[in-house]
């Protein structure tokens, strides 16, 4: 089966949910017999074109704009994607404008949502109407649609009338890496807080900093992540941080994981998410999470005692700072050996690189039309 992924920057090197997904599903996916071609943006791709893992990587440029970018890159990728591949996995909204093409060219057609990207803040109204009609043309065009959350599930369902398919995101074990290797030599194991992710307003960290300051606590809160065209936002936060604020930009690799292995516990105030890699990556270390209480934290904790869910407000996050690190380390120990466990078992890579094959092998003996949307467009 040849199958071609579009909608990403590039699987390697660089932040974001897409590409982290993507740089640990297609090698999964050719070591089960697919052919995958992964469509890069020329400027993100550090590995160059070729063969990778398995998985050839073929670059196409694009204008580097924070409007443009990936609308563009798709259009532009879309005759190489058809001319590697029977399927066609576009991921997430925007690039889900184009999921008419494939159809065009009788190809089949997967889109997976990763979020409602016309919820976030970095969006205007032009750009906000764009991202609800991909969200629209993902169920009227193709084939199956993929969410990673039952809440977005639950979202088709009822906004469009259209049965998505539930895979989450997944993770593999995050191995016990020392904090040396992380390259800040003042941190002390367990004595510090970690915040994961690209800083953009909709994660919510100037309210952490503000309850941060409140809280008055001794261990350090390193903030690991760079922004999406969010520069600004980024700047503002850094004037923002009190005295135990450490930005260190992206990590990746061993860095990255010796501070996931460390950490106190991984902290995500986000008001918006799809289903988040950080946490997950948390609790695949063995450490556990204070999480937002938003529907997909709370898919991600039920049925284990492996972290909080917070309500929103600068008040509620700095009683959890404060309760966060009055809780002894035997006791944060067990909750991160039991989350580690759950998310092992539950959202282990293996399982859904299963899990999508399975789903390529449905669409391409399924018929060539997709129900179409009983609600109207936004």
């Amino acid at each position: 089966m040849r199958v071609a992924m579009v909608g990403l920057r590039a699987p390697w090197g660089v932040d974001g949910g897409v590409e982290g997904v993507v740089g640990e599903l297609a090698p999964r996916l050719a070591l089960r017999g697919c052919e995958v071609t992964v469509l890069c943006r020329t400027r993100y791709n550090r590995l160059g074109p070729g063969l990778h893992q398995g998985v050839r990587l073929v670059d196409v440029d694009t204008v580097y704009s924070k409007h443009l970018e990936a609308f563009v890159h798709t259009g532009a990728a879309m005759p190489a994607a058809l001319r590697h591949a029977d399927l066609v996995h576009v991921h997430a909204l925007g690039p889900a404008l184009w999921s008419w093409w494939p159809r065009l060219r009788g190809r089949r057609t997967v889109v997976t949502v990763h979020g409602l990207d016309w919820q976030r803040d970095k969006w205007g109204p032009l750009a906000r109407a764009a991202l609800r009609a991909g969200e629209w043309a993902a169920g009227a065009c193709a084939h199956q649609v993929v969410t990673v959350s039952h809440d977005l599930a639950e979202h088709y369902a009822r906004r469009h009338g259209v049965q998505a398919t539930w895979i989450p995101n997944g993770v593999a074990p995050i191995p016990a890496v020392p904090l040396e290797q992380a390259g800040l030599p003042d941190l002390v194991p367990g004595r510090f807080l970690l915040l994961l992710g690209r800083l953009v307003p909709e994660k919510g960290v100037e309210g952490l900093l503000q309850a941060y300051a409140r809280a008055a606590l001794d261990e350090p809160l390193v903030i690991v992540g760079g922004s999406s065209y969010s520069e600004a936002y980024v700047q503002a936060l850094h004037r923002a941080a009190p005295p135990g604020v450490r930005f260190t930009g992206p990590l990746h690799g061993a860095r990255r994981d010796a501070l996931l292995s460390n950490a106190r516990a991984l902290v995500l105030p986000s008001r918006l998410e799809g289903f988040p890699l950080a946490p997950l990556e948390s609790l695949a270390a063995g450490r556990p999470v204070l999480l937002s209480d938003i529907p997909p934290h709370r898919e991600l904790l039920e049925d284990t005692e492996a972290g909080w869910l917070v309500s929103p407000g600068v008040e509620p996050w700095t009683a959890a700072l404060r309760q966060l690190v009055a809780t002894p380390q035997a006791r944060l120990a067990a909750m991160g050996a039991a989350g580690r466990a759950h998310v092992l078992s539950r959202y282990g890579w293996d399982d859904i690189a299963d899990r999508t094959v399975g789903l390529y092998r449905q669409v391409m003996a399924g018929p060539p039309s997709p129900q179409a949307p009983r609600s109207r467009l936004y």
